[in-house]
């Protein structure tokens, strides 16, 4: 017959090892959880990427319209935002001649 204390302490090796098991199931499972959320926001961050391209081709689109159209407004305002593209490239040219 055993005694009490080996008992106790049988008891709480095999506490332990279930512990043990459980501590490696649940990393097992946060790594999976990691690789999910790590694909979540790589799908996430192109579909931002597309839809800011897809703003860029709407504002393009509609700077367009407003140089054709019979509208003042909206001519003025067309080739406001294309002076500001313009600004923008030349600011970038800048920069890459400045790093040369």
């Amino acid at each position: 017959m055993e005694s009490p204390t080996v008992q106790l302490l049988t008891k709480l090796e095999q506490q332990l090892h279930a512990l043990v098991d459980r501590v490696n199931q649940l990393s097992v499972a946060n790594q999976s959880l990691q690789k999910s959320l790590t694909e979540a926001n790589e799908k996430l961050e192109k579909k931002h990427q597309s839809m800011r391209n897809w703003q860029e081709k709407y504002d393009a689109l509609k700077a367009a319209q407003g140089i054709n159209t019979a509208d003042t407004t909206a001519r003025k305002k067309a080739l406001h935002h294309i002076d500001v593209l313009i600004r923008e490239v030349d600011a970038c040219i800048t920069q890459l001649e400045i790093k040369e």
